[in-house]
């Protein structure tokens, strides 16, 4: 079964080879209108499937609303499996894709050990992660526009994330909050690698009478959120340099869906 998780659109008005306007579309499922009716259950197992992207953290956030949902009281922890996909996400950023839209060339093999290596040899990896050119070359790459300066910000907080990971420090990545704000409603939250997932689930019996998901993505690539203010920069800008810097402003927010830029 294939479901569409939707797409972020930026458009660009082009007058005179410059940007006259800027905004940001996020197209999303109509997730409550799909399961609205549905039993729970099986609800909350097509999440991760319509979520392919941060899968294991939309299935937890899915099971642990729906366990608040029907009353059952669920304790403050952080799941493995979550936070394990967050380091993932984060390492593949770093190694394999960031280099790639940067023109340089990414280091896989450096991205599978990582994964593959047991938590004995994580530590000796942190510090080979420390020692790695990407980290540096990607910021090397980068100029000194405030949408550079910000996705080198961004850069580093994932490599200082990954290498907490491979010490096996604290963090906050894959930590699980579920709550019941009212009868038969359970709100679950997971920290993921791009920011927090939120679940909200109504029951009505044991069916799905409302559901809601807000992903980092619909946060910050929403028509009026963190992207839309960065994208005022691009004004009076040339066509060539405003393309380059709606790039790395999505970089630096990382979609969990396909986007484009569309110029009129």
């Amino acid at each position: 079964m294939t479901f569409d998780p939707g797409r972020v659109r930026l458009s660009l008005q082009i007058e005179d080879d410059r940007v006259g306007t800027a905004a940001v579309t996020c197209e999303r499922p109509a997730l409550a209108r799909l399961l609205h009716g549905q039993p729970a259950g099986q609800a909350v197992a097509l999440v991760p499937l319509i979520y392919s992207l941060c899968g294991k953290a939309q299935s937890i956030a899915a099971r642990a609303a729906l366990t608040a949902a029907r009353g059952n009281a669920l304790q403050t922890y952080v799941d493995v499996a979550a936070l394990d996909e967050a380091a993932r996400e984060h390492a593949w950023k770093i190694f394999v894709d960031w280099p790639r839209q940067l023109g340089l060339a990414p280091d896989e093999a450096f991205f599978v050990q990582l994964m593959r290596a047991p938590s004995s040899e994580r530590a000796d990896l942190a510090r080979s992660l420390v020692a790695h050119r990407l980290p540096a070359a990607l910021a090397g790459v980068l100029g000194d526009t405030d949408i550079d300066r910000l996705l080198r910000e961004r850069m580093a907080a994932r490599a200082a994330a990954l290498a907490d990971w491979l010490m096996g420090r604290p963090q906050v990545l894959g930590t699980v909050v579920a709550i019941s704000p009212s009868a038969g409603v359970g709100v679950a939250t997971v920290a993921t690698a791009r920011g927090m997932l939120t679940h909200r689930l109504t029951l009505n019996g044991d069916e799905v009478a409302g559901y809601d998901i807000t992903a980092p993505t619909d946060a910050h690539f929403a028509a009026r959120g963190d992207v839309a203010s960065w994208l005022e920069q691009l004004r009076g800008m040339t066509k060539a340099t405003a393309v380059k810097q709606a790039s790395r402003l999505v970089m630096a927010f990382d979609p969990c869906v396909p986007w484009c830029c569309e110029l009129s």
